[in-house]
């Protein structure tokens, strides 16, 4: 008999850090699961007459019985559900913290919200026909493109081409207040491709996604007595040898034009999925 479904709804992942995934995995079930038998089996009653003799000289009836045990093996490949297995084993052990605070610095979070990628390294490929398709659109609207604006969008354009991370993403957390996230992305774990969401979607995405990573980072409010001590080390760095002078001065310049944003919490994505849930009947 088939088992009844109880499925309410299925994670379809977009983004999957399989390493960290197969690590804390690991650490909670002292190792990875490559395969899982499941056993099914079912028995069966039979009842039925039997006759003994020629009807013309002896003739018997009786119900005799039998039961027959059918039973069904399956070996099924670990490797797609280790990720929904895992999250469910965090929550269990109470890993998870399902809001972003800055009192969950360095622990695992999981968010809920809108999301948006910027793929940087598609972008500085292409950026000389960004550049003249931008111009040419300009000029049949009639708007003006003067030679500042053109300017500064190649040192925006360059940047981006020596910019070591290749996607990151942004995220507009559902919670009571405004909050936002920033999320560097490994292109090698993206499971689909993000471009189609950045040409689907204006900015943000039109559904929710859920997010699980590591909170790493927190807004620049919430670290001030950090960042006073911080601008002392710097100051002696740069005292020391003049050299850190231009490396810092990169650095901000870096994550000011596409880094994380100081009002921004930082985090490092171990998956991103969303929920399908069942259909609703009318």
């Amino acid at each position: 008999m088939a088992k009844q479904q109880t499925t309410k709804s299925i994670y379809d992942f977009i983004y999957l850090d399989i390493d960290r995934i197969h690590s804390y995995y690991a650490q909670l079930m002292d190792g990875v699961p490559n395969q899982k038998t499941s056993s099914s089996r079912e028995q069966k009653d039979f009842t039925y007459k039997v006759t003994a003799g020629p009807r013309d000289i002896l003739h018997t009836e009786g119900i005799k019985g039998d039961s027959k045990e059918e039973s069904l093996d399956q070996l099924m490949d670990m490797h797609h559900v280790l990720p929904r297995d895992m999250i469910n084993l965090l929550d269990e052990h109470n890993l998870i913290s399902k809001k972003l605070a800055a009192n969950n610095l360095g622990r695992l979070v999981m968010i809920q919200g809108l999301i948006n990628f910027a793929d940087f390294e598609t972008l500085g490929k292409n950026s000389d026909n960004a550049l003249n398709a931008h111009r040419q659109l300009n000029q049949e609207s009639g708007e003006e493109f003067s030679d500042e604006e053109e300017s500064n969008m190649k040192t925006v354009f360059k940047v981006i081409n020596a910019y070591p991370i290749g996607v990151q993403a942004t995220m507009q957390v559902n919670s009571g207040t405004t909050q936002h996230a920033w999320m560097a992305l490994d292109k090698k774990y993206l499971t689909s491709a993000h471009l189609v969401s950045a040409l689907k979607h204006k900015t943000l995405s039109s559904e929710e996604f859920v997010v699980l990573g590591i909170l790493d980072a927190v807004p620049d409010r919430f670290v001030k007595e950090d960042a006073k001590d911080l601008e002392k080390f710097k100051d002696n760095l740069v005292k020391a040898n003049p050299f850190f002078h231009a490396l810092f001065s990169m650095s901000d310049a870096y994550k000011e034009i596409i880094g994380r944003p100081d009002d921004f919490y930082g985090i490092t994505p171990i998956s991103i999925f969303r929920v399908m849930r069942a259909k609703i009947e009318n």
